[in-house]
């Protein structure tokens, strides 16, 4: 029972010993949290986000892009292959934060609700001075 206990934690070890992609990752990911926060606190507006999202961390996207092809490419994937797991996986961060920010935002009454919260005080005002 407890050389099985062993031989599954030195499995899972080694696993995470092995991945060559956790430290580039950590980075990105790291970079892209401070990048939203910042951006959060800051109150900035979704264009001003829009447009400097795609720009933050790219020096650790570009080293997080390269890690995932070495890893793939070392484990016999194709080039093309290894690129399209990288970029889904830099696409899938992002997606993510980006939706942290989306999130974080104050919410806009749609037309619907705005018609609702108006007071019904003004109908029956005009009602109430139309001669009958």
């Amino acid at each position: 029972m407890i050389s099985a206990a062993l031989v599954l934690a030195s499995a899972a070890f080694a696993m995470q010993a092995s991945d060559t992609t956790r430290a580039a990752r950590e980075a990105f990911t790291s970079c892209l949290n401070t990048f939203v926060n910042s951006a959060i606190r800051e109150r900035k507006e979704p264009a001003a986000f829009a447009t400097e999202f795609p720009q933050a961390c790219a020096a650790q996207q570009t080293a997080l892009r390269e890690a995932v092809i070495r890893r793939d490419t070392a484990m016999r994937a194709t080039r093309a292959n290894a690129e399209d797991a990288a970029n889904l996986e830099v696409e899938d961060a992002r997606f993510n934060f980006s939706e942290r920010f989306d999130m974080a935002q104050p919410a806009t009454p749609r037309p619907a609700q705005q018609a609702a919260a108006q007071p019904a005080a003004q109908p029956a005002a005009q009602a109430a001075s139309q001669p009958q």
